[in-house]
This record gives structure tokens, C-alpha cells and sequence, in this order.
């Protein structure tokens, strides 16, 4: 099988069942272009790739999207946990359904279900002690139902994005780079990394060195594309492993 795409380790088979997997979301929701686009978490080595189309239709069919988010793990680490939350983290998960048009996440669910209890129960209560009786009750608990799952919602929303954030944030151990933004030797480091990768898994000589090349590289080109403008530095470490990815070619081929 091939790949679908030279920076995906991916086979062939497995982006498309994925993609179609997304597509299903996307015909069941009816999502439009900005409501949700479909995404594929594929994990890597050195951490981890968030894929997605501006064109979910045409992604799902042809299987081309783009890489949007690199994440990349600090060299040594070897926290299973931290890159379990770093793969979540870059996921976006599809609406659970649509309320006029809106897509309702879990994590918003989550949220405005207590949020709605809690907002019925302080209105009714401010209802009776204001001596507006049963109806006024009634119309408390309906304010309080809006009012309280609209915050409720909002809270989950603000919490679900500074969890996400502070797992992806660069510091010590994860830096993450945008696609759209990353220079074209980045794509080049990137493609020869997953080359390396592929000819691992189908039984090229590869060894712990090699891996620790790989992750030492991606590690110090996003802090290199995070940090400065120059983006020299990125394309020496390209050039490296470029040569390292065509010595592999040349041991597999053996």
C-alpha cells in the first residue's frame, strides 16, 4: 500500500477508512464549512499529527488533507500519559448534535447540564422569597434552565480550552507547530523522518540511534521555528536527515 501523503506514515487502507469514518460524522451532522471539519490524531514516533480538510467532502473522497498541528515530544521522554493527552488534546471531537444550528460538544454538555439544575434552583428560590408565587416559580425555573445551561456550557467550553492548552503549549516538554506557518524545510525534515519511519516498518535496519536522531531533530527545529525567524538552522537539520533517510533506503534495498 501506498501513502496517502509524504509527511503520513499512514497506509493507504488506513487513511481512507479513516477519513470515511469522518465523513459519516459529517453527513450525519450536516456540518457546514467553520461548524466542524472532519480530522485524523495519527501518532507518530516523535509525537503526533493533526490532519484536516477546509473541504470535507473532497477530503473524505480523495483522502487529501493537510497537516494543520505538529506535535513534538521532548527526546528521552518517555511519559505513555503525557503523549495519551497530547493525541486527545489535538483531536476535535464533533458535535454530539445541533440546536439551531449549533453544534453541542460533550464537554459543553457536561457543563450545562448542572449548570441549568443549579440556575432553575437559584431562581425559584429568589422567585418565592420575593413572594412572586407559583408562576413566578415556573418562570424562574425556566429563566434559571437558559440562563444556567447557557453558562454551564460556556464554563465547559473555557475549561475544555485551557486543558487543551496547557498540554500543547510549548515549554518543556511538547512544542507544537502549525503547519500553515512552517517553512518548506520543515516539510522537508518532516517527509525524511516519516521515510525513516516506513522503512522501519517494513524491515529496513533501524535502531534506537536512528530514533533518537529523529526525535533530537524535529525536537530542535520547532524550537529553532518557535523562537527565531532564521530558519537556517531548520534546513541544516533537514539536510542531515535527508542523507540518514537515503543511507536507510540504501541498507533496505540490500
Amino acid at each position: 500500500m501506498t501513502r496517502p501523503h509524504p509527511l503520513s506514515a499512514m497506509k493507504e487502507w488506513e487513511w481512507s477508512q479513516s477519513w470515511e469514518e469522518q465523513q459519516e460524522i459529517v453527513q450525519r451532522l450536516q456540518s457546514r464549512r467553520g461548524t466542524w471539519l472532519p480530522n485524523i490524531v495519527e501518532k507518530r514516533l516523535w509525537g503526533a499529527v493533526r490532519w484536516t480538510s477546509g473541504r470535507p467532502g473532497h477530503a473524505a473522497t480523495s483522502g487529501q488533507a493537510v497537516p494543520e498541528t505538529f506535535a513534538v515530544l521532548r527526546p528521552g521522554l518517555r511519559d505513555s500519559e503525557l503523549r495519551e493527552r497530547v493525541t486527545d488534546a489535538l483531536r476535535q471531537p464533533a458535535p454530539m448534535f445541533q440546536v439551531a444550528g449549533l453544534g453541542i460538544r460533550r464537554h459543553q454538555l457536561v457543563g450545562a447540564i448542572p449548570g441549568a439544575l443549579v440556575g432553575a434552583v437559584l431562581l425559584i428560590v429568589l422567585a418565592f422569597v420575593a413572594g412572586l408565587g407559583v408562576v413566578g416559580a415556573i418562570i424562574g425555573a425556566l429563566l434559571g434552565i437558559g440562563l444556567g445551561g447557557v453558562g454551564g456550557a460556556m464554563a465547559g467550553q473555557y475549561k475544555f480550552d485551557r486543558d487543551r492548552a496547557a498540554v500543547l503549549k510549548e515549554g518543556e516538554r511538547v512544542r507544537v507547530v502549525t503547519g500553515r506557518y512552517a517553512p518548506t524545510s520543515w516539510s522537508r525534515l518532516v517527509e525524511a523522518t516519516t521515510g525513516l519511519e516506513v522503512a522501519s516498518d517494513a524491515g529496513a535496519a533501524a535502531d534506537g540511534q536512528t530514533a533518537d536522531a529523529v526525535q533530537t531533530a524535529l525536537w530542535e527545529a520547532a524550537g529553532l521555528l518557535l523562537r527565531s525567524s532564521d530558519h537556517t538552522g531548520v534546513e541544516v537539520l533537514a539536510d542531515g536527515m535527508e542523507r540518514l533517510a537515503q543511507a536507510h533506503r540504501g541498507i533496505g534495498g540490500r
